[in-house]
């Protein structure tokens, strides 16, 4: 009796340990197979990937800025370039009236010369900024008519006749230079001025 109470236990020891093998092996195919091998590929970092063409982007737009000439700086409004052109005037008017001239009273010869140099420093201050010319364009024709009293007619026959003499060419280019380097460096080399310009190009 006593031995087949052993024997029974025995066999059922053996039945568990079989299943548990079974059950083990099961597992094992179950589980993924991972490589070890020296000639596995590495693993893709996709993180790096990923920000990879940002920072190839944000390079280009970079480099497209100092191409455009405007640097890190924003551009300006249409507000900000009329304000510049307003002061650069100013500037300029006050430096010819140190000089004893008054260029509301001048002679229509005069006042046409002044009228390229103005049209050019409008210009100038809008040559960076596409978007805003033809706003800057409209607001220099009224910036110029208030500062030399001139009416609409005369000042449209005097830009229409801006490329009929090598005088009113010259007083623009240095108009539209005088602009620029005053922008960037806010002074206008005497060379460039609005005076200069006109005792250049005039009999005062």
């Amino acid at each position: 009796m006593m031995g087949l109470i052993v024997s029974g236990v025995e066999f059922s020891l053996a039945v568990l340990l079989a299943l548990m093998a079974y059950r083990m092996y099961s597992l094992a195919r179950l589980r993924p197979f991972r490589s070890t091998s020296a000639f596995a590929p590495a693993p893709v970092e996709t993180a790096s990937v990923s920000t990879a063409f940002p920072a190839t982007e944000a390079t280009r737009k970079a480099y497209q800025r100092a191409a455009d000439g405007q640097g890190g700086r924003h551009p300006l409004r249409a507000t900000d370039l009329v304000t510049q052109l307003h002061i650069f005037a100013s500037i300029q008017l006050t430096d010819v009236r140190h000089h004893g001239l008054i260029l509301r009273d001048a002679a229509p010869t005069l006042k046409s010369l002044a009228v390229a140099y103005f049209h050019g420093a409008a210009c100038g201050l809008a040559y960076r900024h596409v978007k805003e010319r033809e706003r800057i364009q409209e607001a220099a024709i009224k910036v110029i008519q208030h500062a030399l009293d001139i009416g609409d007619i005369v000042i449209e026959q005097m830009l229409s006749d801006l490329t009929a003499s090598s005088s009113l060419l010259h007083c623009y280019r240095n108009g539209l230079e005088g602009a620029e380097h005053w922008q960037e460096h806010r002074f206008v080399p005497e060379a460039q001025s609005l005076y200069t310009s006109l005792t250049e190009n005039a009999l005062l």
